[in-house]
């Protein structure tokens, strides 16, 4: 668990490929806002990894989602070969964000520096914050996620 005044964590540069995440996509280079079909509705899933699978899912109401249910079904979606967790992400204004994870081979829990990294990365590449870094509030936890594109992704709380 993070503490504040941490040092940074480098996490590295994001993995968009879908072949290294692993996820089965083929319209576009990377999977981005892709739909997939899941418990019954349509969600756009944004594939990236920094090391274990993950989805982004931009939602207006991060309280409102079901995330054992939906997070269940997307991250055992069949277009995730090998399972992924699923981060569902609310854009409270253009630098802050509020996030949810369901966590692959756990279910819903708190928090994970990868998951804050995969909210904060997916807000940066779908332009919903305006600089390189955003703030991420996920279980109780407040962290900055930075991207310099030459170094990669870093975490701070």
């Amino acid at each position: 668990m993070l503490t504040k005044n941490t040092e940074p964590v480098m996490m590295g540069k994001p993995i968009t490929a879908p072949c290294l995440i692993p996820v089965l996509h083929s319209a576009t280079p990377n999977c981005i806002c892709e739909p997939f079909m899941a418990a019954g509705a349509p969600y756009k899933v944004t594939a990236l990894s920094f090391g274990t699978p993950h989805g982004a899912v931009f939602v207006d109401d991060v309280d409102s989602v079901d995330v054992p249910i939906v997070g269940s079904a997307l991250g055992n979606h069949a277009r995730f070969p090998k399972g992924a967790s699923i981060v569902f992400v609310q854009a409270l204004d253009r630098e802050n964000l509020k996030a949810r994870l369901w966590q692959r081979d756990e279910g819903e829990i708190e928090f994970t520096r990868e998951a804050a990294c995969v909210a904060g990365t997916a807000a940066m590449m779908l332009q919903k914050v305006l600089k390189t870094q955003a703030r991420v509030s996920m279980g109780g936890i407040s962290a900055c996620v930075k991207w310099d594109r030459e170094t990669g992704v870093s975490l701070t709380c």
